[in-house]
């Protein structure tokens, strides 16, 4: 019976080598899904890193023009302030030269004053934009938190890697 049974099937070199010979045909296509599998990931990461350059684009683009904005307030306010200056002076030396009463002094001061803080309020506003420009821009500074609590003592590394003697601060 044995032998029928082998005759039947052969001398099992036959099952091996069918086997052999069907083996590429199913790695074929299993290569073929992971090599579109792997090219759909390509085109993904490839469509991830276009829309994060795109953003990083857009943020410069937006820092640049706001700061450009601020910068032509701040001259602006900068030629108010002059101005409000100008007639304090004025108004101080008609006080004192008789012409007028101390109220015109006082009222030419209320006016600078304002003045004064909203062109430190642009100035705060334009430095805050330059510092996002730069961050946008890919930054490149490394303190820690303790060299901006002290900057004493950043501006003291900083000197002692150029080789020069750091500023002494008063305390």
């Amino acid at each position: 019976m044995s032998r029928q049974v082998s005759d039947l099937f052969g001398d099992g070199r036959t099952w091996s080598v069918g086997g052999g010979l069907l083996s590429p045909v199913f790695q074929g296509r299993r290569l073929k899904n992971e090599h579109h599998a792997a090219l759909a990931r390509w085109q993904e990461a490839r469509v991830q890193y276009e829309r994060s350059v795109t953003g990083a684009f857009e943020e410069v683009a937006t820092a640049l023009v706001a700061y450009e904005k601020l910068a032509a307030a701040e001259k602006e306010q900068a030629d108010a302030v002059a101005a409000y200056h100008q007639a304090v002076d004025l108004s101080n030396s008609r006080y004192v030269g008789g012409l007028s009463d101390y109220l015109e002094v006082l009222q030419a001061q209320q006016q600078l004053f304002p003045a004064e803080n909203a062109l430190a309020r642009t100035r705060f506003e334009r430095l805050s934009t330059l510092v996002q420009l730069y961050k946008a821009l890919g930054g490149g500074w490394k303190l820690s938190d303790p060299e901006w609590q002290r900057p004493e003592r950043a501006a003291a590394s900083t000197a002692e890697l150029k080789g020069t003697a750091a500023p002494v601060s008063a305390r």
